[in-house]
Order: structure tokens, then sequence, then C-alpha cells
């Protein structure tokens, strides 16, 4: 039983200390990619806070903030929209479909 107690307190450890080697390159939180066009997303860069904003205040439909979603937002990332705008993390892995 001593030994059992040991290794479950070793695994326990083991676990703990796994969260400080974490690998996720962490996402650009000191700027945010603001754009309307095509053209405009591709400034952004991959891992980067980026909102759609439609220009001059137009509210957006749930049809255009799926599309605009769908090309550029990174879905392990939490994606958020509503009638304003999309803001979520910027990929690019999907910028050949947009074009």
């Amino acid at each position: 039983m001593h030994t059992l107690t040991r290794l479950a307190l070793l695994a326990t450890a083991a676990l703990s200390l796994s969260a400080c080697f974490n690998n996720d390159s962490p996402k650009e939180q000191s700027s945010l990619c603001i754009y309307n066009t095509d053209p405009q997303a591709e400034r952004c860069k991959p891992g980067q806070m980026a909102w759609f904003r439609p220009e001059d205040g137009q509210q957006i439909t749930e049809q255009a903030a799926l599309s605009v979603a769908a090309a550029y937002c990174d879905f392990n990332h939490q994606v958020m929209h509503n009638r304003a705008g999309v803001l979520c993390v910027f990929t690019d892995q999907r910028l050949d479909s947009v074009k």
C-alpha cells in the first residue's frame, strides 16, 4: 500500500508539472486587426485577434457572419459574432478558398 501511495503521488505531481510545459504558442493579444474586405483581411497575421467590422456601422446577416468565420477564424479558439461583426483569432489557412 505504501508503494501504491507513492506511485499515486508521483503521477499527480507529473500531471501537475505537465501544465508548466504547455507547447501552445501564445496568441497575439497586443493588437487587433480590423477589416471589412478580403484584401484588408490579408494584412492580418495568423494568431492575431481579428475583427470583421462592416463599413459605416452597417449590420451583418447571420450568413455573412458565418462566411467570415469560415474564411478567417481559427476554430481552435472562441469565435464571437453578433450583428456588429465577427471577432476571432485569425487564420490564413483558408485564404485560397476566399479568392
